[in-house]
């Protein structure tokens, strides 16, 4: 079900039932407050949540889901909480993880990152594989982040900054690959 690429990622086929699974729930959520892409990205979501679950699940049978706004994902005790971008290339370890200010009261544990694959970009629902690009401890991830404002150009690649956000790159997030 999933492979380990050489940067470390969690590599994740994804099934028929998790783009399901995604889009059930995606649907039922609507647009939420502060949405950056105005409830499009909820099937992006979603579709993470699912990548690391199935990832859990191998490897710890006790990971249930639990969808609150503050965690996705519970194992005995500590909480997850899946941050997931849409990409039409693979991520590489220069790429960064981004969580949107508005998002920092979420009281998880560990935050997550995933990365889905699209490699038609002109079909924004075709994902083929995630990625599990790495892993913090949720009061780490600012001390080091780069903070943008909205409009901002991230000069790493040239991104427009659509929401206030704190950026990592992910070569400094822990991979559960390795």
């Amino acid at each position: 079900m999933y492979s380990i690429t050489e940067e470390g990622f969690i590599q994740v086929k994804i099934t028929p039932n998790m783009i399901q699974s995604a889009t059930t729930k995606a649907g039922q959520l609507g647009i939420l407050r502060n949405s950056i892409r105005k409830g499009k990205g909820n099937l992006v979501g979603f579709l993470g949540e699912e990548i690391v679950l199935a990832y859990f699940q191998q490897e710890f049978p006790q990971a249930v889901s639990l969808n609150t706004y503050d965690h996705d994902i519970k194992i005995n005790g500590t909480t997850f909480e899946v941050k997931t971008k849409d990409r039409t290339v693979q991520p590489t370890l220069d790429y960064d993880a981004s969580i949107a200010m508005y998002n920092t009261k979420q009281r998880a544990d560990v935050l997550v990152f995933v990365s889905l694959y699209r490699p038609n970009k002109s079909d924004p629902t075709l994902y083929t594989e995630g990625f599990i690009t790495g892993w913090i401890q949720k009061n780490d991830y600012f001390f080091g982040a780069k903070m943008f404002k909205v409009g901002d150009i991230d000069p790493s690649n040239g991104w427009r900054v659509k929401a206030d956000c704190a950026n990592r790159p992910y070569r400094e997030l822990f991979q559960f690959g390795i």
